[in-house]
């Protein structure tokens, strides 16, 4: 472990001799209850006395009482909850400042935040991750990272990604283990998390997985890879699936998902107990966590569903710290444990009025720092001002956001909608999908799926082909086959392209097969060439259109879209 909370030999003396009342405490909390998270109990007149910024001693209130001296602070409960501070085992940092994030958190009760750092890692390589952990030192609370599994989209980038040493960012002393893994990747081969697993694993570092849509004989192969954790359990045999071949299960309701209510039968039927099992969010939308709505939220909700308290806190806190090794010192209310906690008011929800980290008031985040190169890492060349012009009313093509990352095909007449054009941010010209979002009505540039042949130009020239690379082929038969071009979002021309069986031999459409994932005839309409038919995509991945495929709602995309 690289993580280290375990304190010097000379407070461990100072805490003895706090705990047997042969030395004052710093500070002792009486007159309220304590939130018992080892034995899932409320205890009434309870309080806890703090020494070098840890519990040495809980117990009854005189007995707390009795370990203050002249220089104790006295915090005076007033018959409310002291509780341990929330833990974030797996979030991401998306749209907002590191530190207003930190400073929210906080706000929030939520003293330990465990960040995905793939968004940023992938885009400003091994030297920006760097300087989003040194980024971290200045933040409020206590802000720990994983190290990113780098599965991206692009190719071309992944390729770009396996220049650095990767491993060497496990050794950082904010790593608290390798992020999440997707199974399919890693199932075919993937060979840079592979050997990122290994290295996590050398060093006692815990692997999150990214098992989403995964059946039972890929979460055992997931598992035996070494996969601890996963995130992706969207309904209770989800969970149980999980918990059954020993991977921690998180339970997830934030920004891109809200499972709680279908996960609650979990506990109201009695059909598992809360080892294995914690909260996360997974990213919060910045709105939410401006209204102090994060992990704390998440313990409200699933109170609401009939948890009770001292277990939904349990599932926020110990239990996250002992999913990452960190248990014996962080996460709970116990002699030597990190003295991070809450005060709730007693009159119910998860809105602290008291924060403390380490025993103190936290400070403030100052503003995080990064190198000029990281603030300019967006280079677009040949964006035309008409390929964000919307093209008019008409039977659209369109792709609603459900969530930041899950969207669903709609049918639209145009009205209200934001046109989208996906661009190679590393100026590489129009070819790339990397990125796209909102309502996407159409592209006005050419795309095709990596490893297929774009259709030709307007004249009969066709782009240039990429070079060879059996993993952009391999990408392309997974996403489907064909091309568009376009302008001012309506296509120029269409070309299908079966997809190939086995032995290469192309095979024939059936009726729920796409016949190209990148634009498809409407039915009745005429030329392909005349028709405006747009064409949706997230984040590389091209929906196939209902027309061919059943919607079966928000949880269809997860087998066609690039989950994070």
């Amino acid at each position: 472990m690289t993580i280290r909370l375990h304190p010097a030999t000379g407070t461990l003396l100072r805490l003895a001799d706090v705990a047997r009342g042969a030395a004052e405490a710093d500070l002792v909390l009486t007159g309220g209850a304590l939130v018992d998270v080892f034995t899932e109990e409320l205890l009434e007149g309870w309080g806890l006395a703090v020494a070098d910024g840890r519990v040495a001693f809980t117990g009854p209130d005189a007995e707390v009482s009795a370990r203050a001296g002249a220089s104790t602070e006295r915090i005076e409960l007033g018959g409310d909850l002291a509780a341990p501070g929330l833990i974030e085992g797996h979030t991401h940092l998306t749209r907002i400042n590191l530190g207003d994030m930190a400073d929210l958190q906080v706000s929030a009760g939520v003293t330990t935040t465990i960040v995905e750092s793939l968004e940023l890692a992938v885009v400003t390589g091994l030297e920006g991750a760097r300087a989003l952990l040194a980024a971290a030192d200045g933040a409020a609370g206590r802000l720990l990272f994983t190290a990113s599994g780098l599965v991206v989209c692009d190719p071309e980038h992944d390729a770009r990604l396996d220049g650095e040493n990767w491993p060497s960012l496990l050794d950082h002393p904010r790593i608290a283990g390798l992020g999440e893994v997707y199974w399919g990747d890693l199932l075919r081969g993937h060979r840079r998390s592979q050997a990122l697993i290994h290295a996590a694993l050398e060093r006692g570092l815990p692997v999150e997985g990214h098992g989403a849509g995964a059946r039972p004989a890929a979460l055992n192969a997931l598992a035996a890879h070494g996969i601890a954790a996963d995130h992706e359990s969207i309904s209770p045999e989800d969970v149980l699936a999980r918990r059954r071949i020993g991977l921690h299960a998180e339970l997830r309701h934030g920004a891109t998902r809200q499972d709680l209510p279908a996960l609650a039968a979990l506990w109201r039927e009695q059909r598992i107990d809360g080892d294995g099992l914690s909260f996360v969010t997974d990213g919060l939308e910045p709105e939410l966590a401006a209204r102090r709505d994060s992990l704390n939220w998440v313990v409200e909700q699933a109170v609401e569903l009939g948890l009770p308290l001292p277990r939904a806190v349990r599932m926020a806190s110990l239990n996250v710290a002992e999913r990452y090794g960190l248990g014996r010192w962080l996460g709970g209310l116990g002699p030597g444990m990190l003295a991070d906690l809450v005060v709730l008011p007693r009159a119910g929800g998860f809105r602290p009025r008291l924060v403390l980290v380490e025993g103190r008031r936290p400070r403030a985040s100052a503003p995080p720092e990064y190198p000029a190169w990281m603030l300019d890492t967006v280079h677009v060349t040949g964006l035309r001002p008409e390929l964000l012009t919307s093209p008019g009313p008409g039977r659209w093509r369109a792709m609603q956001q459900v969530a930041p990352v899950v969207t669903r095909e709609v049918e639209s007449d145009g009205s209200g909608a934001l046109v989208c054009t996906v661009v190679d941010r590393l100026g590489g010209g129009l070819r790339a999908a990397r990125w796209s979002g909102g309502h996407h009505l159409g592209l006005g540039v050419a795309g095709h799926a990596p490893g297929r042949r774009p259709p030709r130009r307007p004249g009969g020239r066709r782009p240039p082909r990429p070079g060879p690379s059996r993993r952009r082929r391999g990408r392309g038969r997974r996403a489907g086959a064909g091309g568009v071009a376009g302008a001012g979002g309506r296509p120029l021309r269409h070309r299908a392209v079966r997809p190939r069986g086995r032995g290469g031999r192309r095979r024939r459409p059936g009726p729920d097969r796409a016949r190209g994932p990148l634009a498809q005839p409407d039915p009745g309409a005429g030329d392909a060439d005349d028709r405006v038919h747009p064409v949706p995509a997230h984040l590389g991945w091209w929906v196939p259109p209902a027309s061919r495929r059943r919607s079966r709602g928000p949880g269809l995309d997860r087998r066609h879209r690039r989950q994070r």
